[in-house]
């Protein structure tokens, strides 16, 4: 048999008695009376899901397209989270690319000794597209 705690208005696990606008100091005075609990009229043989109508075709299939909807709408969350991840670290490698380019390039122009060796510098660089001299 089963046993249910009693759920009806005004009822309360910690105290069943308490009244809306009763003081808190006179409620807590009082010891708690012990919980009624209410017997279910459903015997155990009796309360089996098909008696219940839980095994419900309409009911299974709707439960079955909001468990898909559920998931796709999930699935479609964690694909947009990876992809924006992703192109993320691919820009961060790309522009990482691109300063490294730029900084071996500064210091190749940077390394000449004067304004001749600048000029001979950036027509070799525009010539190979090259930052060093072979």
């Amino acid at each position: 048999m089963r046993l249910y705690a009693p759920i009806y208005e005004g009822d309360s696990i910690l105290r069943p008695e308490a009244a809306i606008g009763m003081s808190t100091r006179a409620l807590f005075k009082a010891p708690a009376p012990a919980t009624d609990l209410v017997r279910s009229n459903i015997p155990f043989e009796g309360a089996s899901e098909t008696a219940l109508g839980i095994h419900d075709h309409a009911t299974v299939e709707a439960a079955r397209d909001l468990r898909s909807a559920e998931l796709a709408h999930l699935l479609q969350g964690a694909y947009t989270a990876v992809a924006s991840g992703l192109k993320a670290a691919c820009t961060a490698v790309a522009d990482w690319f691109e300063r490294s380019k730029n900084q071996e390039r500064d210091d190749f122009f940077a390394a000449s000794a004067n304004l001749a060796d600048l000029e001979q510098r950036q027509r070799h660089f525009e010539r190979t597209g090259l930052t060093r001299y072979y």
